[in-house]
C-alpha cells in the first residue's frame, strides 16, 4: 500500500493499493497459460479512482484474477507502479515468456515501451475492429 503526506507529520492519505495473493501467485506460475489480460475500470463512489486487474487463464478456460491495484487514475504512472509490483512478484516477462493483452488502456502502451520492450503486447481485436468500423463510417 503506498500513502502520501502532504505535509510532515500529516495524516496520511491514501494513494495506491496492490494485492497479489501467494496461491495465485503460485497457482499462476504452474497452471495457467502464459497471457495476462490486463484492464481498468472505474469506480463508483465518493473516493473514485480506477480498479486495475491482471487476469489469466487456467486449463479449463477459466478466467483466473492474479492480481489487483485501486489507484488514483488510469495513467501510465500508474500502470508503470501496478505492472512494476506484478513483474516483481512473477518475474519479468521477457525470462517468463509472458504475453499481455489490453484494450490499449491510457499510459499502457507508453509504460510498455518504457518498462518491458521486449515484452510481447498485443490488443483485443474487438476493440482494433471497431475501432476500424468507426473511422470507414466517417469516410
Amino acid at each position: 500500500m503506498e500513502v502520501e503526506r502532504t505535509v510532515a507529520n500529516s495524516p496520511a492519505v491514501f494513494h495506491r493499493f496492490f494485492i497479489m495473493f501467494d496461491t495465485k501467485r503460485r497457482g499462476f506460475i504452474s497452471g495457467c497459460r502464459p497471457v495476462i489480460g490486463l484492464d481498468a475500470c472505474h469506480l463508483k463512489g465518493p473516493y473514485g479512482g480506477q480498479l486495475m486487474h491482471a487476469l489469466g487463464s487456467d486449463g479449463n478456460n477459466q478466467m483466473y484474477p492474479i492480481a489487483m491495484a485501486v489507484v488514483e487514475a488510469e495513467c501510465k504512472d500508474s500502470w508503470m507502479w501496478f505492472l512494476k509490483l506484478m513483474n516483481e512478484v512473477i518475474g519479468r516477462p521477457e525470462d517468463m515468456g509472458w504475453v499481455f493483452i489490453s484494450d490499449r488502456q491510457k499510459g499502457l502502451v507508453e509504460t510498455f515501451n518504457t518498462l518491458m520492450p521486449r515484452a510481447e503486447h498485443r490488443f483485443r481485436v474487438r476493440l482494433l475492429y471497431a475501432n476500424f468500423k468507426e473511422r470507414k463510417s466517417r469516410i
